[in-house]
């Protein structure tokens, strides 16, 4: 009894005043914002949280953990990519889809990032004490497993989207391509052949291009930076005690998930506070008629819209009988009709939650996306790169709004879509259907990230939680060898089946053949007697 409660309070302790360090080499502004509730909160719980990034916290963030930013890197990545914008990025490309322009481009001085980050000054704190546990974004954020092996402590992915099939398989969750959608492709869950062949052939090919184009080429960098030329990052990451996912069914699809993958979607959200800005709350306040909220999210400044594009939003916005409230980062707009208000920055969640917003022109970031559900507000969409497009495509699936392209998009298009999402009462009603599933849950997302979080520290890491499929080879898991195993067996069985069929049919011919000689004779004995 008394090992007992000395174990027990041995597991209680390991968990508290704990260090964790969160490490993101790269990404926006918005991937950390996944990161950061969670870092609150177990900085609020008593732990020593410590969050090494790109980018500064909001002046606005809780100081419950040490914000360390990697300032020199952030320049050095913008250096080499240029001023991130991409309007001009689809007009260099003639109009094409930017995603593999800057997949291409982040791919290429992917390493140059990864050395830039690893010895940035700013983040040299995060090197010299060794943390209890390290949270790591799950996808091009590899780099930072340069700490989990200098320090040989339990670490956690954490999914800015949805579970990838490397990620999967590093747990062994199924990740059964006829039915769970790779989230890259714009697929649902029920497929046809088509669908469900290409689905098959990218959820297999992936995770090799990634081992080949992400893991191996970020190799000899921290080798170098560790002086260490042994260091596998495909064998350190095996060693993942669990997996934050940003993702909930009620959103996507239902697809099985093993006890260390856990879903978090929608930690970010939270209740609307009271807007402090008097102007603003005002306009929201005292408005006798629907407001839109306009915001293209953290990471593309509104003031980066073409003239063609900017002036269609003018127009429409005058035209429409609601008042705008538009994030808008540039010089004031010449001709702004009277209905609209401009801030350079918004409090998202605080707007989104107001009564008087009623329709959300969005990005299709999946935040925003989360944050408009969570507040029941329908959408009118336009993506412009990444999961955006997919994104609001579920969006338009769900029956939660609508989508405009950038092709197409003109001031009647967007009067028209933003109306529709505020007259027609089935947007209202679907997003509050959904808004009602995504919220009920058995223990809210934060909560449920912090427990998890805990879990992990208590019992340095999470063995126990691994399923076997993790250890597999693709022939085990996929029951190749198995298959191969019945399949000779059957083939013997044949094979048997047949040599016995003609021994059966050759006994009984020669059976027969000895039947008749012996009757032929029998008749003659019986001629020659009479």
């Amino acid at each position: 009894m008394i090992k007992l409660l000395i174990l027990a309070v041995t597991l209680v302790t390991a968990s508290e005043c704990s260090r964790i360090l969160a490490i993101l080499p790269l990404g926006s502004a918005s991937h950390k914002n996944i990161i950061t509730p969670l870092a609150e909160s177990l900085g609020q719980r008593g732990h020593q949280v410590t969050v090494a990034s790109l980018h500064a916290g909001s002046a606005n963030a809780s100081r419950s953990f040490t914000d360390l930013v990697a300032a020199d890197a952030w320049n050095s990545i913008k250096k080499v990519t240029g001023e991130f914008d991409v309007f001009k990025m689809r007009e260099a490309s003639g109009g094409k889809n930017v995603n593999s322009q800057v997949m291409k481009k982040v791919l290429h001085h992917l390493p140059e990032y990864c050395d830039a980050f690893l010895r940035d000054p700013g983040v040299q704190d995060a090197w010299r004490t060794k943390p209890d546990l390290i949270l790591l974004p799950a996808f091009m954020n590899e780099c930072g497993l340069a700490l989990v092996h200098k320090f040989k402590v339990p670490f956690m992915y954490v999914t800015t989207s949805g579970l990838t099939p490397w990620t999967a398989d590093l747990l062994g969750n199924p990740e059964h391509p006829a039915y769970v959608p790779n989230q890259y492709l714009p697929y649902g869950d029920h497929m046809n052949l088509w669908e469900r062949t290409l689905n098959t052939v990218v959820r297999f090919i992936s995770p090799y291009l990634r081992n080949r184009l992400v893991l191996s080429r970020l190799d000899g960098v921290v080798q170098r930076f560790l002086k260490d030329p042994f260091v596998s990052l495909s064998e350190v990451e095996k060693n993942v005690s669990l997996v934050l996912v940003n993702s909930h069914y009620s959103l996507g699809y239902p697809r099985p998930l093993l006890p260390n993958v856990v879903e978090v979607g929608g930690m970010h959200c939270r209740n609307p506070r009271p807007i402090q800005d008097v102007e603003l709350k005002h306009f929201l306040d005292s408005s006798p008629v629907p407001v839109v909220f306009f915001s293209l999210g953290s990471s593309i400044r509104s003031d980066q819209l073409p003239a063609d594009l900017r002036n269609a939003l003018v127009s429409a916005f005058a035209r429409l009988p609601y008042r705008i409230l538009w994030k808008w980062e540039g010089a004031p707009i010449a001709g702004l009709s009277s209905n609209v208000l401009t801030r350079a920055w918004l409090p998202q969640q605080d707007v989104l939650g107001h009564e008087k917003v009623r329709a959300f022109l969005t990005h299709g970031g999946l935040l925003s996306m989360q944050e408009a559900i969570y507040h029941n507000v329908p959408m009118v969409g336009i993506p412009l790169m990444s999961d955006q497009h997919l994104n609001v495509r579920q969006v338009v699936n769900l029956g939660i709004g609508r989508e405009l392209t950038l092709e197409t998009m003109n001031s009647h298009s967007i009067m028209e879509a933003i109306t529709a999402v505020i007259e027609n009462q089935s947007y209202r009603d679907q997003v509050k259907i959904r808004s009602a599933l995504f919220k009920d849950q058995e223990t809210p997302s934060l909560d449920r990230a912090v427990y998890w979080t805990e879990h992990v520290l208590r019992h340095g890491g999470a063995q126990h939680l691994r399923s076997a499929a993790a250890n597999m080879s693709i022939h085990q898991y996929m029951m190749i060898d198995v298959i191969a195993v019945l399949t000779l067996a059957a083939v013997v069985l044949l094979f048997c089946l047949k040599w016995l069929l003609k021994f059966v049919y050759i006994a009984l011919l020669f059976a027969l053949k000895k039947a008749s000689i012996k009757l032929q004779k029998s008749i003659k004995g019986h001629l020659h007697i009479e």
